[in-house]
């Protein structure tokens, strides 16, 4: 049987936060994403509404398709058809780029809500032993002159824990309350221990020795070929592991054994959605202010609409002229080819 030394420490819950919704990207990621929605509306629009009634209109209204398009892609929802080519791949480009942006979110979003719930200070060996608080050792153990010897620790940081209760209570207590930071014990000790204690403790860490027990006999004895000898075969049949399952493990706290109300996903991850926040009174504005405000806003985008109109009624007439004129050069040249001479 193994019985290498591992650590025992105290766990708690995480509350799950109100806006957990949010934690999968970071502010940087949700700031470049938003304006990337309007990037690819406001260029879609620019492609489109020359020759596509459902981007043309009041400059009000084209603003609003042009919001509503941006943002209605990332739910593939988008109701507005493309007719251009360079529009069309355009739009083919950014929902594919949608299309990872969103499984990545997801995937994100269900590890971080549904991983496990219960965490530790202390990761193993090594943070114990940099953290400078108290440990719990069991009277009797080898494990504390490994403590001093081989890692060592000071002797002033190691305190001895005679029963089952006072690892309870030690644990609980804390460094802060008297108590220990965590137990370094052996693990079939442990593993005993973590049975009669549902997920209020668990083991952190790997395994830091290996060793085992044994039974002693006399030289020479007869039941030590027999014991060795019905030991294998019980390891060889798996009963010696079904027999560890039924009486150590299944009533454990291990990283797998949680129940599934733990993992199930309440509203209180999602409140912030859905509550109506309270803003703070803004300061009033005269009437004023804000009606000209609106006319400036209107008046610059009617430029906007304008100058890119513009623009391409410009690109046209250039393209018209262009054809125009080579349409007359191969004229005067078919001209100038029947009124030579053969």
């Amino acid at each position: 049987m193994e019985s290498g030394l591992v650590v025992v420490a105290p766990v708690k819950e995480i509350k799950s936060s109100p806006w957990a919704f949010l934690s999968p990207f970071t502010v940087q990621m949700w700031g470049v994403t938003g304006a990337f929605f309007l990037f690819v509306g406001f260029v879609v629009w620019i492609l489109e509404h020359r020759m596509n009634p459902e981007f043309r209109g009041p400059p009000r209204q084209q603003l609003v398709t042009v919001f509503w398009f941006s943002f209605s892609t990332m739910f593939f929802a988008h109701r507005e058809n493309t007719v251009s080519t360079l529009g069309r791949c355009v739009l083919i480009f950014w929902l594919f780029v949608v299309l990872i942006i969103n499984s990545s979110y997801t995937a994100s979003l269900t590890s971080i809500l549904t991983v496990q719930k219960l965490t530790s200070g202390i990761e193993g060996i090594d943070s114990l032993i940099s953290s400078l608080d108290p440990i719990g050792v069991q009277d009797g153990s080898f494990a504390y002159n490994y403590l001093i010897g081989e890692l060592r620790v000071p002797q002033s940081r190691l305190r001895i824990i005679k029963s089952e209760d006072e690892y309870v209570s030690n644990l609980q207590k804390g460094p802060q309350g008297g108590g220990v930071a965590a137990i370094v014990d052996e693990l079939p000790y442990v593993e005993l221990f973590l049975s009669n204690n549902k997920c209020i403790f668990r083991t952190v860490g790997q395994e830091f020795t290996k060793s085992g027990w044994g039974f002693a006999f006399q030289r020479d004895s007869s039941l030590a070929i027999d014991l060795s000898t019905a030991i294998l075969q019980l390891s060889e049949n798996g009963e010696l592991q079904r027999i560890h399952d039924k009486w150590l493990s299944n009533n454990g706290c291990s990283s797998q054994n949680n129940q599934a109300d733990d993992t199930r996903l309440s509203l209180k991850s999602f409140w912030g959605m859905y509550a109506p926040e309270t803003e703070e009174p803004e300061i009033s504005e005269p009437e004023s202010a804000r009606s000209s405000r609106r006319t400036l806003l209107s008046r610059s985008f009617k430029d906007l609409i304008g100058f890119v109109d513009k623009r391409e009624a410009e690109i046209k007439d250039i393209l018209k002229r262009k054809n125009s004129d080579n349409k007359k050069q191969i004229s005067h040249s078919s001209d100038v080819q029947r009124n030579s001479p053969a």
